[in-house]
C-alpha cells in the first residue's frame, strides 16, 4: 500500500481538526468535555452561560501569531473562566510549550483590553484543554519539566507548567452528559482498541450521522459508509458494521482468500485469518466475527 505524500498527510490532519473544530462551535458539547474533564461529568458549566471570543492569539511584541481552535468567555457569576480547547490529531511534543503559550497570550490580550478599558478588576483565570484524537498513545511531554533539565540548584524557583489532556486512546474513562460527545469519544475508542468488533457497536444503538462522519473522518474506519451518512440523520452501529463484514467477505470469497473455509481447508482459513490480521483486526476480533475460539485461530496460525 503506497503511503500518503507529505501533503497528503499535511492535508488530512487540517481536515481532522477542522471537522473537530466545527463539532466544538456548539456550545454544549464544549463544556461536556470541560465538565467531564474537571468535574467528573457534574454539570458545573452551562452552554448559555458561554460567550465567543476572537480565537486569533496575535501578539507583536512576542511575534507571535498563533490560532487556538475553540474558545469561549464563561460568566455564570459563580465562575469567570476563559476556556480553550486545542484539538490534536498527532503526537506533538511540543504541545505542552504551545498550551502553556497560547495560556499566557490570552492573559496578555485581556490584560491589554482591561487596560484599555480602564478597568481594574481581576483577569478570568484561563484554562487549556488539550483534546487529542489520534490512535497512538501520547507519548509526548504533558508538564514542562519532562522537556526541561532543571538544575537542582533552581528547582525551587522553576515554575513547571502542567497541560490538561484529554485523549482517545488509554483506559481513563470520563463521564459525558451529552449523548453526541459521549458516542463520538467512545466509538473512536472502541475502533481504535478493536472492541467494536467484539460486539461492543450494540452499546451504541442508533447514532446521528453527523456524529459518524466526525468518527469517519478522524478514523477512516472502512466501514462507515459515507453515501448511507448523507441520505439518513441517524445509523444502526451493529447494522452497518455487520453489512460492511458482508461486503468484505464477498470481496475475500472473489478474491480466492475465503474460498473453502466451509469446507475446512486450513490453508483458507489461515489466509483469511493472516489477512485480517494484517488489516488491523486482533485474534479476539476474528474468533467473534466467525464464530470460533481464540485459541483454534492461535493453533492454525502457528501451525501454518
Amino acid at each position: 500500500m503506497e503511503k500518503p505524500s507529505k501533503k497528503t498527510f499535511k492535508n488530512m490532519e487540517e481536515r481532522k481538526d477542522e471537522t473537530m473544530k466545527e463539532f466544538l462551535e456548539n456550545d454544549a458539547y464544549f463544556v461536556d468535555f470541560f465538565n467531564a474533564y474537571f468535574f467528573n461529568g457534574e454539570k458545573v458549566l452551562k452552554p448559555e452561560n458561554c460567550e465567543e471570543l476572537d480565537s486569533e492569539m496575535n501578539d507583536a511584541n512576542m511575534d507571535l501569531e498563533k490560532h487556538v481552535d475553540v474558545i469561549r468567555k464563561y460568566n455564570d457569576g459563580n465562575v469567570y473562566s476563559a476556556f480553550i480547547i486545542e484539538n490534536q490529531s498527532r503526537v506533538d511534543y511540543s504541545m505542552v510549550v504551545r498550551a502553556a503559550t497560547y495560556e499566557f497570550v490570552a492573559y496578555e490580550r485581556m490584560l491589554k483590553k482591561s487596560k484599555k478599558n480602564k478597568v481594574k478588576e481581576k483577569l478570568p483565570m484561563v484554562h487549556i484543554l488539550v483534546f487529542y484524537t489520534g490512535e497512538r498513545p501520547w507519548n509526548a511531554a504533558r508538564q514542562l519539566s519532562e522537556l526541561v533539565e532543571v538544575d537542582e540548584r533552581f528547582k525551587s524557583y522553576f515554575n513547571d507548567y502542567k497541560m490538561n489532556l484529554i485523549e482517545i486512546t488509554g483506559n481513563t474513562s470520563y463521564n459525558f452528559n451529552e449523548e453526541d460527545v459521549y458516542n463520538l469519544f467512545y466509538i473512536c475508542r472502541s475502533i481504535y482498541d478493536q472492541s467494536i468488533y467484539e460486539g461492543k457497536a450494540n452499546d451504541f444503538g442508533l447514532v446521528k450521522s453527523s456524529v459518524l462522519k466526525v468518527v469517519k473522518t478522524l478514523t477512516d474506519v472502512e466501514w462507515l459508509d459515507l453515501k448511507e451518512l448523507e441520505e439518513k440523520e441517524e445509523i444502526e452501529m451493529c447494522e452497518a458494521e455487520k453489512r460492511w463484514l458482508e461486503v468484505k467477505s464477498k470481496e475475500w470469497e472473489a478474491e480466492g482468500i475465503r474460498k473453502g473455509i466451509e469446507q475446512g481447508i486450513e490453508l483458507n482459513q489461515f489466509e483469511v485469518y493472516q489477512t485480517m490480521l494484517e488489516k488491523g483486526f486482533s485474534v479476539k476480533a476474528i474468533a467473534s466475527i466467525f464464530s470460533v475460539s481464540e485459541e483454534s485461530i492461535k493453533k492454525l496460525l502457528m501451525k501454518a
